[in-house]
C-alpha cells in the first residue's frame, strides 16, 4: 500500500485489477472528461485485449520506482476505482504533472477523487525533492477544477481556446502547487 485515507487507498496495481482496467479502456464517463479527442474505442479486438492484458500483468511484476509514477485507486474494501499518475514536465526537471481518473461511474461525487489526489500529492512531495506539481484540465471539466482547488492547487492561468472539440474551442486550465504551499497545508 502506498497511502490510505478514510475512503480510498492508493496501492500498486495487481494482476487481479486487469479485468477492470481492460473494461475501463472501452467504458466510462471518464473518457468524455479526460481527453475525448483521443478516440477511445467502445469495443476491443480480442488480439488487442490479449496484448494489453499481457502488458498490464507484466508491468505488475516490475519493481516500482520511488516515488511511484502510477498507482491504483481502490475503495477501502479493495474495489478498484481508477488511478493516479505523474509525468514529466517539458519545462523543467524539478516539476511533475499529475493526473487522476475515477473510472467507475457509480463512485463519482463522493469525495474519492479529492482524497485520492491529496494522498497522491502527499506521496510525491514526501518521497522526492521536487519543487512543483502541475495539473491541467479542460474548461468542460469543472469537477476537476474544484478537486484541484480543494487539494490546494492554485489556478495559475488559462490557455484560452487552445483546442477545438466538437465545434467549440476549449480552454486549458493550468494549476500548480509549490513544495512550500504543500508544507504549509500539512501544518
Amino acid at each position: 500500500m502506498i497511502a490510505q485515507g478514510k475512503k480510498v487507498i492508493l496501492r500498486d496495481r495487481i494482476p487481479a485489477d486487469v479485468d477492470r482496467w481492460l473494461y475501463w479502456q472501452t467504458h466510462g464517463e471518464w473518457r468524455k472528461l479526460d481527453a475525448p479527442w483521443e478516440a477511445f474505442d467502445d469495443a476491443m479486438e480480442p488480439e488487442k485485449e490479449a496484448e494489453l492484458r499481457e502488458k498490464f500483468i507484466e508491468r505488475c511484476g516490475r519493481e516500482p520506482h520511488e516515488p511511484r509514477g502510477l498507482a491504483a485507486i481502490a475503495a477501502v474494501d479493495e474495489t478498484p476505482l481508477g488511478w493516479v499518475n505523474r509525468y514529466s514536465s517539458k519545462r523543467t526537471s524539478r516539476e511533475w504533472y499529475v493526473g487522476i481518473g475515477i473510472a467507475e461511474d457509480g463512485w463519482w461525487n463522493r469525495g474519492l477523487g479529492t482524497e485520492a489526489l491529496r494522498l497522491w500529492v502527499d506521496h510525491l512531495f514526501a518521497k522526492s525533492d521536487f519543487h512543483r506539481l502541475g495539473l491541467t484540465t479542460w474548461s468542460f471539466n469543472p469537477r476537476m477544477m474544484r478537486v484541484a482547488e480543494k487539494v490546494g492547487f492554485v489556478h495559475e492561468g488559462t490557455l484560452r481556446e487552445v483546442r477545438e472539440w466538437e465545434g467549440e474551442f476549449l480552454d486549458c486550465m493550468e494549476y500548480g502547487m509549490l513544495r512550500r504551499e504543500w508544507e504549509a497545508l500539512r501544518r
